[in-house]
């Protein structure tokens, strides 16, 4: 028999406790790495569910290099991703720099510099963001990083710093095809010409620098309304009627339509809507359909406007603004006009009107605080004294209670022919009504049509001290062709018009008709008609100008606004 001593029996209880360690150290890492892989999971759950802090949270210690942790680099970017989601955009980007230099291996490295190049484009800063998507390899996620870099570039509205880009990267297809879509409108011929080098040097077909119109007369005209019909930013009114300008707009033109179908006039009527996006205006600009257009009608918002007006000087397709009184829109323009008067030509002919009504040659001027105040008071001073009238008093109107005081001031003074005075506080119409109420004698004065909506004010005051209106939008709507139009617009829409529903009318009724008479490229035709009076509207006159020369000029008589000088 065989005996086992103390020794031996020591020695195979050590070599029992080491096997037993083996096992549970191996327990214990396979453990481990399900806990990581668990959590890292749960991390991009989170993500999904726009958890970004608890998700950023459960990465943060994912993220330390640990022997047994397989996903210290993956933590890296989800945790990048989960703080650019939730705009910490600075500390997404110091995480991907981060896992840059620590990983340069990592098979998904494609996908950071994907992220960190959406961030530096965000922030403006194109050459860090142009680095890392030329970092990527991947076909997949390079076709998205050229999405990403042709959205980020189109949307940047200065020209020097596309420019500037260029030259730095003279090889990209995407910087020179973007930029040639921004320069190929320009009036600029040094821009114009760049583009064109940049359209051959990449065989971007682009340019397609469209022919002018000649001057031509259809059998149809095809005219282009380009107006913000966007339904899901319509404005509701309290009586639940949806009345945006657009619509009523479009539906006045729409009846137009229909009148000059009858006058033998064939107007083809396409509506687009680009909004006030530029890029989406330059886009539509360059599709052959539309450069098939005889006239344009809009936009009215943003950049749109100037793309618009670029492409009419270039093509020579005449371009209405129907809404704007800014003059320069249409500066330096052969073929872009404004439906309205703008501000300079309203106080220009507002001074004439006054130098030939008023015997007294002399005139007070009191102007408020905004820039369109100012700019109606300076022209309306500079077209008067150069007509041989005087300016007496020449005036900023600091508050509603500096009124009283400056006509209190005119007392003892020879008084003046008229005053002129512009602002849109009602407080001053108020108390500039109620000082020269007290006035023994009158002083007639000119002002804008916005008075007349104070309620505050009636219209037998306007009357009795001699108040005259610089009233562009002048719409007598007793008369017949008024309400034959209001007849005809309820029957088709059941609504009652608005005056953009009768400005659309009338607007297209004297295009239409000026297509008619000069055929396209109209302009030399439409810049030497003589005056003519609207269908509804009291007229127009566009000689030698690229808006409406023809000023409505109003005033009371027996109890009635009219027209103090109408179109004969």
């Amino acid at each position: 028999m065989r005996f086992i001593t103390h020794s031996q029996t020591t020695f195979c209880y050590f070599f029992i406790l080491f096997l037993v360690s083996l096992i549970n150290i191996s327990t214990v890492k396979a453990q481990t790495v399900a806990d990581y892989r668990r959590k890292y999971e749960s991390g991009k759950e989170l993500i999904k569910q726009g958890k970004y802090d608890l998700s950023q949270e459960i990465f943060r210690p994912l993220m330390r290099e640990l022997p047994d942790n397989p996903f210290t680099a993956y933590a890296h970017y989800f945790s990048a991703l989960a703080s650019f989601k939730a705009n910490k955009s600075d500390e997404a980007r110091l995480t991907l720099e981060q896992l840059q230099q620590k990983y340069p291996s990592w098979p998904d490295m494609d996908q950071a510099s994907y992220l960190l190049a959406n961030i530096f484009f965000i922030k403006k800063d194109y050459g860090m963001a142009l680095v890392n998507t030329n970092k990527i390899k991947n076909d997949g996620v390079k076709k998205d990083a050229e999405s990403l870099k042709r959205y980020y570039l189109q949307s940047e509205k200065n020209i020097s710093v596309l420019k500037d880009l260029q030259q730095k990267n003279s090889n990209d297809r995407i910087i020179a095809e973007v930029l040639t879509d921004k320069l190929w409108l320009s009036t600029n011929e040094e821009e114009k010409a760049l583009a064109k080098k940049l359209d051959s040097q990449f065989n971007l077909k682009k340019v397609s620098n469209p022919p002018a119109k000649q001057v031509e007369t259809k059998q149809a005209y095809n005219v282009a309304v380009i107006l913000p019909f966007d339904y899901n930013k319509l404005l509701v009114e309290k009586n639940g009627r949806v009345s945006p300008i657009a619509v009523d707009m479009y539906n006045g033109i729409r009846l137009a339509q229909q009148q000059l179908a009858k006058e033998d006039i064939q107007i083809n009527l396409f509506a687009y809507d680009v909004g006030a996006d530029g890029d989406k205006m330059l886009t539509l600009a360059n599709q052959s359909e539309f450069q098939s257009n005889d006239l344009i009608i809009g936009p009215i918002n943003g950049a749109a406007i100037k793309v618009a007006v670029s492409f009419a000087n270039q093509t020579k397709i005449g371009q209405i603004n129907p809404i704007t009184t800014n003059s320069q829109i249409v500066q330096n323009t052969s073929a872009a006009y404004l439906y309205q008067a703008s501000v300079e030509s309203q106080a220009r002919h507002a001074a004439q009107f006054a130098r030939k009504q008023f015997t007294t040659p002399t005139a007070v001027i009191f102007y408020g605080n905004t820039s369109r105040d100012s700019l109606l008071a300076h022209v309306y001073r500079q077209k008067f004294t150069e007509s041989g009238g005087k300016i007496s008093t020449f005036r900023k109107i600091g508050s509603a209670a500096d009124i009283p005081k400056m006509i209190l001031a005119l007392e003892g003074t020879t008084d003046p022919g008229h005053i002129f005075i512009t602002s849109s506080d009602q407080n001053v119409a108020i108390n500039l009504v109620s000082s020269l109420e007290k006035r023994e004698t009158k002083i007639p004065v000119i002002t804008q049509s916005n008075w007349l909506s104070y309620s505050m004010l009636s219209y037998d005051q306007f009357e009795r001290l001699q108040f005259h209106f610089i009233n562009p939008e002048y719409l007598d709507y007793r008369s017949e062709a008024a309400i034959a139009f209001k007849q005809a617009y309820i029957q088709a829409r059941n609504l009652i018009p608005s005056v953009y529903a009768y400005q659309g009318y009338d607007m297209m009724l004297y295009f239409g008709r000026i297509l008619k008479e000069f055929g396209t490229n109209f302009h030399n035709g439409l810049k030497s008609k003589a005056p003519i009076k609207g269908a509804i509207f009291a007229g127009y006159d566009y000689r030698n100008a690229n808006d409406n020369q023809y000023i409505p000029i109003t005033k009371f008589e027996s109890g009635s606004l009219i027209l103090t000088n109408p179109l004969e």
